[in-house]
């Protein structure tokens, strides 16, 4: 069964460009004829990545143009046009691979890994509510709709009940059993106002570096010209360079579906503090005395600053979330999302096997 992945437009190549990009690699690693077709922004940050089967096109235009463009790229596709399972990343390739009956012949999945509208108060109502709407239209229109967190799951549910299908990160080598109290603290993120880029500014302020800020993003100007001393802005740098020496790695969203960055920090070891809004975060703190002390409400600047210091300042409390984060983000790599997907897949049509290699071109 070969599978498209069509995720366009996208803002940077970051968290959804990277894990379509991973998700082909794995699944063409096995025989399995999976292919991605990504639509990014001019400006989109980040690298650029080259791969096998994966496709990457500028999309520059914004509104109803930017959904011409998108319906124009996917049906030029030749993965797409080959492919018997359409599975779009984000809501405006949903809206077109819903609407387009040239694909209705198709299997056709939405596969959520974000808030696929605003949430409250990010935008104005009334484009909020056309957003959610179109959206919602959408999702009752595709065969199947996956969501990559629990939390992601309810917050769609009154448009479509979503099976939960997890992300998964390709896993970093573990180069950190909390060893070092005295390394920085690592964010890595868009820099805007949902990834809580201010907040971790903010927090380094408060509780002194070292601290390193990896990203780029529409807050870049306005929090560099408000940096704390002890902060180091660094960047998109590969992900084995993102972590190798930090002593804790945080996550600072208002909301997050799933969460790569702390993922991908816990696979190398490194201890993690996460906010509410980390769709992820049941699924690495398991213990419930550490996820009281490091899943925390955003704006509980108290708590925020004490688990800090508590991780700073324990070897033996960071080697105990070392071990623990890095034993939980096992279940969240890349491999074990695929067989997620593959298993849906083949509940979803049970008289094939999508996950029997065939030839990849």
């Amino acid at each position: 069964m070969r599978v498209a992945l069509v995720a366009a437009p996208l803002a940077a190549r970051s968290g959804i460009y990277r894990s379509a990009h991973d998700l082909v690699a794995e699944a063409r690693s096995r025989g399995l004829p999976w292919t991605a077709l990504l639509g990014v922004r001019p400006e989109a940050a980040g690298p650029a990545l080259r791969a096998p089967g994966v496709a990457e096109v500028v999309l520059d235009r914004h509104g109803l143009d930017v959904l011409r463009d998108i319906r124009r790229v996917v049906h030029a596709d030749r993965g797409v046009r080959s492919a018997d399972v359409i599975v779009s990343l984000v809501p405006q390739s949903d809206m077109i691979v819903a609407s387009s009956r040239g694909l209705a012949d198709r299997l056709r999945v939405a596969w959520i890994r974000g808030l696929p509208w605003p949430a409250a108060g990010e935008q104005g109502g009334l484009r909020t509510s056309l957003l959610r709407r179109l959206e919602s239209r959408a999702l009752r229109g595709l065969d199947d709709v996956w969501a990559t967190s629990p939390l992601l799951v309810d917050q769609v549910s009154a448009a479509r009940q979503a099976a939960l299908v997890p992300a998964g990160v390709p896993g970093l080598p573990r180069t950190s059993r909390g060893e070092r109290g005295d390394g920085p603290l690592v964010w890595a993120g868009r820099l805007s106002i949902e990834k809580g880029a201010r907040e971790f500014v903010d927090l380094v302020r408060r509780v002194g570096g070292p601290a390193r800020l990896h990203g780029s993003g529409p807050l870049e100007d306005e929090l560099r010209a408000d940096a704390p001393t002890g902060l180091e802005w660094a960047g998109w740098v590969a992900p084995d360079r993102l972590w190798h020496d930090a002593s804790v790695a945080l996550t600072t969203s208002r909301r997050d579906a799933f969460g790569r960055s702390p993922v991908e920090a816990a696979t190398a070891g490194v201890p993690v503090i996460l906010s509410e809004g980390t769709g992820v975060a049941g699924s690495l703190f398991t213990d419930a005395e550490l996820h009281r002390r490091f899943v925390l409400p955003l704006g509980d600047h108290a708590a925020w600053d004490a688990a800090v210091r508590d991780l700073r300042g324990d070897a033996d409390l960071r080697r105990r979330v070392s071990d623990h984060v890095h034993d939980t983000a096992s279940a969240l790599t890349t491999p074990r999302s695929l067989d997620a997907a593959l298993d849906r897949l083949d509940s979803l049509r049970p008289t094939t096997r999508p996950s029997e290699p065939t030839a990849v071109p």
